[in-house]
């Protein structure tokens, strides 16, 4: 969820290891196991570990040479002190307190400039969440305890302390319980997914890990060895707890001693998104987007339109206290209610499905929002138009998330989600780059031919990153990420929308790129229930234009 529009916790962790995850194709027989280990030689000259830790936690960067054993280096913006391990010969460093989340660059004189670490923004204690192919469940519990074991005797002497005291607390505990990721419906069957084409490389076995130090399973070529994923949804999920243990190591350690068989990301995913007086102060939704969006007819019939977020098909426990321009609000109620209330007023005709994935508190879970996205795959399956609302968002980009989402991409199930909110951006620096996910990787969802627009070669996209329209301004609305951060990076949005609308009796103002992302999923739901894929939404930025063009919104009769 995006904190553009109201607080929710949805936070996520990708490590660079390929997104596949899930087994061979039908009909291919399991590759033959390696039992070589990997050489030094095949060590990559540089990189990061773990690459994903916390603020306050050590971080390495191995295989660096030329370079001073103590200095300076940045994360994003933010300056950090190295020195030399010596135990292991990596350099340390601490990440800073107040380093932003997600990806940012780590910059060192003569070190590579490809090296990026994944902040973490997850609360301490937060446990790692396991995805694991169907074929290798029996291996993994048989192996877990095995496995953590065996390295963290080859790091008995040429690892840093910290991971051997890591590997110490992993490897005592029991192996995790696993249970499906899709949520079986009763009297259905669900069907088979087909498997993404991707070379699989030899699994690591139990024998070449007591031949391997950790140095060697960081090459490319034991890293790169995850299976393609046949469906995320076939995987099977369980929890390990991190309490006391740094969470980034806990995550990279498992997926290095199970190359190919699991995949890691935090158990928590996000959080919902959440802006003088107000334009259209207590004004009804559908008067506003009449008169800004010239919205005609009752569209979106025959769509169904798919909220998940803090709300169930019965109530909506999260509440929210704050400010609207001049307009101090406290127990303003709900916050998935009122996107599926947006998203209804814009077409209608769709039907408006509710999938809590996320508490009371804005805590939003990863397990549940993947499960949530593999049921709605499924329906898609059976049939009929499908579009996905995510107004949640986290820095931390999930891997789950990710494979999930584009399985709906492949279905022809397009997503719109919010673009996150200038809160997402506090007191970064010049460099931090202030990420927001799934909105940023609306890039790597596009697809077809190129189509100009505007003197602009653009494509369509099933993941729209949709940022907040100002209703008075006719423009950027203030409220968006990065907006007033000067020098801080950001992923431009894809499309802009209205994001600011009175909701209830008493009405109470909802407002952020939470709250426009409904009406683009709106629109989505008005074009598909007539037209064939879905329509090009470019970025539209001048202010005496609609922020969406009403051949798009108004496409059906």
């Amino acid at each position: 969820m995006t904190r553009s529009a109201c607080p929710a916790r949805l936070t996520a962790l990708s490590l660079t290891l390929p997104f596949a995850l899930l087994g061979t194709a039908p009909g291919q027989s399991a590759p033959t196991p390696s039992r070589t280990p990997p050489t030094l030689a095949a060590v990559r000259p540089a990189g990061l570990f773990p690459e994903a830790a916390a603020p306050g936690e050590t971080a390495w960067i191995y295989g660096l040479t030329g370079v001073p054993a103590a200095g300076q280096l940045n994360v994003g913006g933010q300056g950090a002190a190295y020195r030399l391990d010596r135990d292991s010969g990596w350099l340390a460093f601490t990440v800073p307190r107040n380093a932003a989340g997600g990806p940012q660059n780590i910059t060192l004189r003569g070190a590579p400039q490809t090296l990026r670490l994944n902040v973490l923004t997850v609360p301490p204690g937060t446990a790692a969440l396991l995805y694991v192919r169907p074929e290798a469940v029996k291996t993994v519990q048989a192996e877990y305890r095995g496995r953590l074991q065996v390295l963290a005797e080859r790091c008995a002497t040429r690892c840093p302390q910290e991971v051997q005291a890591t590997l110490s607390g992993l490897s005592a505990q029991p192996p995790p319980t696993l249970t499906p990721v899709r949520v079986p419906v009763r009297g259905a069957t669900p069907p088979a997914a087909a498997p993404l084409a991707a070379p699989r490389a030899p699994q690591l076995t139990l024998n070449a890990l007591r031949a391997t130090t950790l140095t060697q399973l960081l090459s490319p070529a034991v890293r790169g060895a995850a299976a393609p994923a046949d469906s995320i949804c076939s995987a099977l999920a369980g929890t390990v707890p991190a309490a006391g243990l740094p969470l980034g190591q806990v995550l990279t350690l498992l997926e290095l001693v199970f190359a190919g068989d699991l995949q890691t990301d935090p158990t928590r995913v996000g959080w919902p998104d959440q802006a003088q007086d107000p334009p259209y102060a207590k004004a009804a939704p559908a008067d506003v987007l009449a008169r800004l969006l010239n919205l005609r007819s009752a569209g979106g019939k025959g769509v169904t339109i798919h909220v998940l977020d803090t709300a169930s098909a019965a109530d909506d426990p999260f509440t929210y206290s704050g400010q609207y321009y001049n307009v101090s609000f406290t127990g303003r109620s709900g916050h998935g209610r009122a996107i599926g209330q947006i998203a209804q007023v814009v077409a209608p005709g769709a039907g408006v499905t509710y999938r809590q994935v996320c508490g009371a508190d804005g805590t939003c879970s990863t397990l549940k929002t993947v499960q949530a996205l593999c049921a709605v795959a499924d329906e898609a399956r059976r049939g009929g138009r499908h579009v996905v609302n995510l107004s949640v968002g986290s820095p931390n980009p999930t891997r789950g998330l990710e494979l999930a989402l584009r399985e709906l991409a492949g279905l022809g199930v397009p997503t719109a989600a919010s673009y996150g909110n200038r809160d997402d951006c506090p007191r970064l620096s010049p460099g931090d780059r202030c990420n927001h996910y799934p909105a940023d990787w609306t890039r790597s969802f596009e697809f077809g031919p190129a189509i100009t627009f505007a003197s602009r070669s653009l494509r369509p996209t099933m993941l729209l990153s949709v940022a907040g329209w100002d209703l008075a301004g006719r423009q950027l609305a203030t409220y968006n990420r990065g907006v007033g951060n000067p020098g801080v990076l950001t992923e431009p949005p894809s499309v802009q929308a209205p994001g600011e609308f009175w909701l209830g009796a008493p009405t109470f103002p909802y407002f952020g790129t939470s709250f426009a992302a409904p009406v683009v999923s709106g629109v989505l739901a008005r074009w598909m229930s007539c037209q064939s894929g879905v329509p090009l939404l470019p970025l539209v930025t001048a202010s005496d234009q609609p922020p969406i063009a009403p051949a798009v919104s108004n496409a059906c009769p």
